[in-house]
C-alpha cells in the first residue's frame, strides 16, 4: 500500500517515463507540493529499506534515475531508456 502511494499522481513526485506504466521518474514540478523534499527524504528511507529486505517496490525508475541516486555519471543514452 504504501509503496504504491509514493507513485500516486496526486503528491506529484513522480511521473511515468515515457509512457511506460510503471517506470518512473522524479516530477520536475513536485515543487507543487510544499513538503516535497520531506516526501522525497522519506521515499529514500523506504526504498532503501525494501532493498536491504528484498521486497520489490512493483515499480521501477528509470536508469539516468538510478545512476543519478548512486552517483555516477549519466549519460544522454541513459535518458533514452
Amino acid at each position: 500500500a504504501l509503496a504504491r502511494e509514493i507513485f500516486n499522481p496526486n503528491y506529484a513526485l513522480f511521473i511515468q517515463a515515457g509512457g511506460k506504466a510503471c517506470t518512473y521518474h522524479p516530477n520536475p514540478t513536485s515543487y507543487v507540493n510544499r513538503e516535497h523534499l520531506q516526501f522525497f527524504h522519506f521515499i529514500g528511507r523506504v526504498v532503501g529499506k525494501a532493498i536491504h529486505d528484498g521486497q520489490n517496490l512493483e515499480a521501477w525508475f528509470t536508469r539516468g534515475f538510478y545512476k543519478h541516486m548512486l552517483g555516477r555519471k549519466v549519460i544522454p543514452a541513459d535518458l533514452e531508456a
